[in-house]
């Protein structure tokens, strides 16, 4: 007898086939198959959309192993492979490659090729139909319900919670309920106090303290881009959709502010939509990258937090609020005061940056950085002649083939490539003009770069001297035996050298 293999899948649909029915089914087609079912793959609440099912994922792997002992796959329809089409498509090819017959329940296995082609390929399109008008369906009553003031979803945020109301409506012998957000106390004063705070321009260290609010600086920026939430609006349609092998679809996390659905006076305001605006505003015109920093180095009392390291380049780690802790693998840890650590290190900071010696020294190594043997540019630009005249050649070939997308096809990867070379071209060019700069640096620029830099640091709030700090250190090694210090400098992140503070300094007394 020829062994197979059953696929069983169910969706969040509550109309979906059951898992045991599938199995049923699936069991008496392969007695009257002649089959023998020797594995089964089984995902439980999976959507077709998802490629990255874990059982789903299990059988690609069996499919393509050479100790596969069965070669005949059943699934109920073609749905329970996939509901996009190209993936049904490809799934079914690679499955032929590999020498398995994949046979559905629900289409005829007796079909002409002619016939199957046509079946096969309506049937994946309905399910990719299926799948878009099942989204559209649920997506439009989740606008409803919000349009309703309800929530679509989803935990509530820190000083509210979920509370559940009755809709009048029976299903499955059960009332249907739906939840909108009420106010808990005590966290619900502390979020309006934070909130408020930082809407008048307290600083993000400066509003925890005057509201008492403990939780991780992320949850904080969370807050913040929640703002009209807790004005009393819900919200909703803000976040892009996730895509299955991560990221976000459109490369951004949330959408256009011109896309959200808003609700406003759904549930109990903690402050007032103009300060909510105010606070989406600032985080919508900044670099939220640049702000994410900003806000942990002002939630932080950690000057050195990812700058202090060992000789051997293990990390210190902050403990509560003041001390840096080394942990080695084995032994006791070390540990030090930071306000120390951090104060010494600024003292040499200035001691080293005002002094002629380090300029000289830092000079010299730029100097000595500087490359001879830059590549040659001619090369790249004759690669990317001759991949234009493939190009150019690919297309004379597409206007005369009758089905042009293999060519055309050819051309983007073509262009793709000359791109790559292209921006290699540019990468190189911008090299050169940096070696010949280093070349020719002197002792002044340098200095003149040094005071600028210096400058910058003593103008720099708590919140920005530690990413300015990122910008002028590499590291600063603490040996936790010793408590010997030195500070590791760099220019710029990537080209500029970078050195040892030249004449070191004193090591730390034990706390």
């Amino acid at each position: 007898m020829t062994n197979a293999a059953m696929y069983l899948r169910s969706s969040k649909d509550r109309s979906d086939v059951s898992i045991s029915s599938q199995r049923r089914e699936l069991t008496a087609l392969a007695k009257s198959q002649g089959l023998t079912v020797v594995a089964e793959y089984s995902d439980t609440v999976e959507s077709a959309k998802d490629e990255f099912r874990p059982q789903f994922q299990t059988l690609l792997q069996d499919l393509r192993g050479r100790d596969r002992s069965w070669s005949v796959l059943l699934a109920i329809d073609t749905s329970r492979i996939s509901r996009r089409t190209y993936f049904a498509h490809a799934f079914r090819h690679e499955a032929t490659k590999r020498g398995v017959e994949v046979q559905y329940a629900k289409m005829p296995n007796d079909l002409d090729p002619i016939s199957e082609v046509i079946i096969y390929s309506t049937l994946t399109a309905m399910d990719e139909v299926h799948s878009l008008m099942s989204r559209e369906k649920g997506l439009a009553g989740m606008a409803e319900n919000v349009r309703a003031g309800w929530r679509a979803g989803g935990r509530a945020p820190f000083g509210y919670r979920l509370a559940s109301v009755g809709i009048g409506a029976i299903r499955d012998g059960h009332e249907v309920t739906k939840t909108r957000l009420e106010a808990e106390q005590p966290e619900a004063s502390q979020a309006q106090r934070y909130l408020g705070a930082r809407a008048e321009g307290a600083t993000r260290r400066a509003a925890i303290e005057a509201s008492g609010i403990e939780r991780s600086t992320s949850t904080l920026i969370g807050m913040e881009w929640n703002a009209l939430t807790y004005a009393g609006a819900t919200v909703w349609n803000v976040h892009a959709e996730k895509l299955p092998e991560g990221g976000y679809r459109g490369g951004s996390k949330r959408r256009p502010r011109s896309e959200w659905v808003i609700q406003r006076d759904t549930h109990e305001a903690l402050i007032e939509t103009s300060d909510a605006e105010i606070l989406i505003e600032r985080l919508e015109n900044s670099d939220i990258g640049r702000r994410v920093s900003e806000a942990k180095s002002g939630n932080s009392s950690y000057l050195l937090s990812g700058l202090l390291v060992t000789p051997q380049g293990e990390p210190w780690y902050g403990h509560k609020r003041r001390k840096y802790r080394h942990r080695p693998s084995k032994g006791r840890g070390r540990y030090v005061n930071c306000a120390d650590v951090d104060n010494l290190v600024l003292h040499q900071l200035a001691s080293d940056i005002g002094g002629e010696e380090f300029a000289a020294a830092m000079a010299a190594a730029a100097r000595a950085a500087a490359r001879t043997d830059p590549t040659d540019i001619q090369q790249l630009r004759a690669q990317i002649d001759q991949v234009n005249a493939r190009i150019d050649r690919a297309m004379e070939l597409a206007e005369q083939m009758e089905d042009p997308a293999p060519a055309l096809r050819r051309v983007d990867g073509l262009e793709r490539e000359r791109k790559a070379l292209a921006a290699a071209i540019a990468r190189t060019e911008e090299d050169q003009q940096l070696q010949r700069t280093l070349a020719d640096v002197t002792d002044e620029d340098i200095r003149r770069a040094l005071d600028t830099a210096w400058q910058e640091l003593r103008k720099a709030d708590p919140e920005k001297l530690k990413p300015a700090l990122h910008g002028l250190i590499d590291r600063v090694t603490l040996d936790p035996a010793s408590l010997e210090a030195t500070i590791h400098y760099q220019m710029t992140a990537d080209m500029w050298p970078s050195m040892a503070s030249p004449r070191g300094f004193e090591p730390l007394s034990p706390p």
